[in-house]
């Protein structure tokens, strides 16, 4: 239990101290949910890889576009985008023009690397089936 002098130090603290610490936290547990992250996006990245190897096989045109912590790929106008925030550990999964789905791995501890990996291979199947009922192969 703290002492009164304890309780005293922190209520006596200026907003911009609090702040200062906040930042700090914040700091610290972005460092301890990279390591997450950059394994999510590597499961991510993977999974795209697999879908441009599946369209190939099937003769389909298949752009997959890598760049560090950011992969684009394209079949026909269907798109499907990762990236990884690095100074947030946020990976953001973009389909389409649409809103990014953001997975906060500082703010969510509880995100698993697969289950990232599973809703960017959801979104692939989606392209994939987009792009087969607008021009079926």
């Amino acid at each position: 239990m703290a002492s009164w002098k304890d309780e005293l130090i922190e209520a006596a603290k200026s907003k911009s101290e609090r702040e200062a610490e906040e930042q700090e936290r914040h700091r610290k547990r972005v460092l301890e949910a990279l390591t997450t992250a950059e394994s999510a996006i590597n499961l991510g990245a993977e999974a795209l890889r697999f879908t441009r190897d599946r369209l190939r096989d099937k003769g389909q045109e298949v752009e997959l576009s890598e760049a560090t912590d950011a992969y684009k790929l394209k079949l026909r106008d269907f798109t499907l985008s990762v990236e990884l925030v690095r100074d947030a550990a946020i990976i953001r999964v973009t389909f389409g023009d649409g809103k990014p789905r953001e997975f906060d791995f500082a703010k969510d501890r509880h995100i698993a690397p697969a289950d990232v990996e599973e809703y960017i291979g959801r979104r692939a199947v989606e392209v994939v089936r987009a792009a087969q009922k607008s021009t079926p192969w």
